[in-house]
């Protein structure tokens, strides 16, 4: 493939210079497609590629939400990824939720009148080391979760660690910029959990 589409650039290059038998202005030119020219196009196509590929894996996680104050979410962004590699994880926001531990996370909304409706899923992952049997195990932790504006929950609910996810709905006030997302641990099992706002923002 790269190297039809270089052949492909090289016989563009080399279109209306070149005189029968293979001279140039008078100057005589060997031409091969395996040599120097070709290593050329080929790390140019590479180069390409990469720029591509960092656009795409550094693009912003989310669409109309920025991580403003407080506890910091880990993002997770876009990937390349491939069919026959299962399917491509999807971007958004998580924290580490300690045992008995809160998070309270303030975002900026980029834009308070195009997007207006709260999107995405929460998930809680859960693990818990046995000491004893050196092995890990499911915790079924649970978090209490609101996102507020001006101290009022224009969306609220409850996930358990193992239940699936809990859709995000909800619609902040217009002229609101700033929202904050408080995620409480209710259970007092001893063991850490992972939020997970999956795929995050407003539409």
């Amino acid at each position: 493939m790269s190297g039809d589409l270089c052949g492909a650039l090289w016989n563009h290059e080399a279109k209306g210079s070149m005189t029968e038998g293979g001279h140039v202005a008078g100057h005589s030119h060997s031409y091969d497609y395996g040599g120097s020219s070709g290593s050329g196009c080929l790390v140019f196509l590479l180069a390409i590629s990469a720029v591509l590929g960092y656009f795409i894996v550094s693009s912003d996680p989310t669409d109309g939400l920025d991580y403003a104050s407080g506890d910091a979410p880990v993002e997770m962004k876009r990937a390349l990824c491939y069919s026959d590699s299962g399917p491509c994880p999807p971007p958004g926001f998580k924290w580490t939720v300690p045992a008995s531990g809160v998070i309270r996370t303030r975002f900026e909304r980029e834009d308070i009148h195009d997007r207006t409706k709260l999107r995405g899923w929460f998930r809680l992952d859960a693990r818990l080391f046995i000491e004893e049997q050196q092995e890990v195990r499911d915790c079924p932790a649970v978090v209490d979760w609101s996102l507020l504006v001006d101290g009022k929950a224009i969306a609220q609910g409850t996930v358990t660690a193992g239940s699936g996810d809990h859709e995000v709905t909800g619609t902040p006030p217009r002229d609101a910029r700033f929202m904050r997302l408080t995620a409480r641990r209710t259970d007092s099992l001893p063991c850490r959990g992972t939020f997970q706002w999956i795929s995050a923002g407003l539409d």
